[in-house]
């Protein structure tokens, strides 16, 4: 991929070799760092999230739309220490909907900095296109979906979300 790229590639072992290779490249127009990938729940994140936590590093946290938005609350957290300047959304072309991608991204003010559908890098790495986003969170799910709300379960589920409101003193203004 380096040579694809026409990048030359360094390895940082720990915080010091990172700090050491940074300090080397300190005129360098933009110098990417790829982490080994990992469970959010493996012990070496906080060993990671320490390393890049002392340096003037912008991270950008890779976040697979097919994933449940419950992991991927946990994933941010697990990374929340790095300070991270915000995401990438990948494996757009797999999700059947982006919505619960895009709201773990919103709930956690996290910046989309792009968007991949596909394999190729970078032909498969696009920036951010509102529209298209906002359709696929909102698209109908198939008629044969197990996800799809049908007959009287939109309404309820908006009447309970009401009569919490109401209940709650939030009351209905006009």
């Amino acid at each position: 991929m380096a040579a694809f790229l026409g990048v030359s590639v360094h390895l940082a072992r720990d915080g010091k070799d990172l700090r050491a290779t940074l300090r080397d490249l300190q005129h360098t127009h933009m110098v990417l760092i790829d982490t080994m990938g990992m469970s959010q729940r493996d012990r070496m994140v906080s060993e990671q999230v320490a390393m890049f936590g002392d340096s003037d590093v912008k991270s950008l946290l890779l976040l697979p739309a097919t994933s449940r938005g419950d992991t991927l609350d946990d994933v941010v957290r697990a990374y929340s220490g790095m300070g991270l300047a915000g995401c990438v959304l990948t494996k757009v072309d797999e999700a059947v909907s982006l919505a619960s991608s895009l709201d773990v991204i919103i709930r956690h003010g996290l910046r989309l900095y792009y968007v991949s559908n596909g394999q190729r890098v970078p032909e498969d790495l696009h920036l951010p296109n509102r529209p298209y986003l906002l359709h696929r969170a909102f698209k109908d799910l198939p008629e044969t979906s197990p996800h799809r709300l049908g007959g009287v379960e939109p309404g309820l589920m908006v009447a309970s979300t009401a009569t919490s409101a109401l209940s709650a003193g939030g009351g209905l203004r006009g």
